[in-house]
């Protein structure tokens, strides 16, 4: 997964507050995020949804993460800009590829991918390495955790792959081209 180019960090800097208010809202809608709650969000773009979401809901840990060192600074300017005094402790910004996600087994309740996973792939149109990026959320995803995510491309490709994976499908919204999911990993037998 590469930096995105100049055109694909506008488009994804521009009107974020709107975007992530929105997206906040499906989630406060559909998801009943747990108490003491271990986030991470991939593709993390300027921060505004780790704002919202943090303010919000309060979890124990959120790591917000991008590949792109320039979305990355665009986070750090958001995060000072609501948090002068330093960020709430349990907001953490670091860089890392989804494909390649450097968090033990089991490790989050939760994992946002708000059209970021159609960047798995070289091109993105190119389903070839989504698999590889959701094998990935999997095993970092605990049992009976959500990936929360939204989508332009692959939309039945990754709804299919979560099926087949022992997800349940849930929250689904549709908007323009746009399909958002909450997806539920099957729980941990008992």
């Amino acid at each position: 997964m590469a930096e995105m180019n100049a055109i694909s960090r506008f488009f994804v800097n521009r009107s974020a507050a709107r975007r992530s208010a929105r997206r906040y809202r499906w989630i406060r809608e559909n998801v009943t995020i747990p108490s003491g709650a271990v986030c991470l969000e991939i593709g993390c773009g300027n921060g505004q949804l780790a704002v919202r979401f943090v303010d919000g809901f309060q979890p124990a840990k959120y790591i917000a993460t991008d590949i792109d060192p320039r979305q990355l600074e665009e986070a750090r300017r958001t995060l000072t800009a609501r948090y002068p005094q330093g960020n709430p402790s349990a907001l953490e910004l670091r860089a890392a590829d989804m494909l390649g996600l450097p968090f033990a087994d089991s490790s989050f309740d939760v994992v946002l991918a708000f059209v970021a996973l159609h960047h798995a792939g070289p091109a993105h149109r190119d389903f070839s390495r989504v698999p590889e990026a959701l094998t990935g959320i999997d095993r970092v995803l605990r049992p009976g955790g959500f990936l929360l995510y939204s989508e332009i491309f692959h939309k039945e490709p990754i709804r299919r792959w979560l099926t087949d994976h022992g997800y349940s499908i849930g929250g689904v919204q549709r908007r323009w081209r746009l399909e958002s999911v909450a997806a539920r990993k099957r729980a941990a037998p008992s």
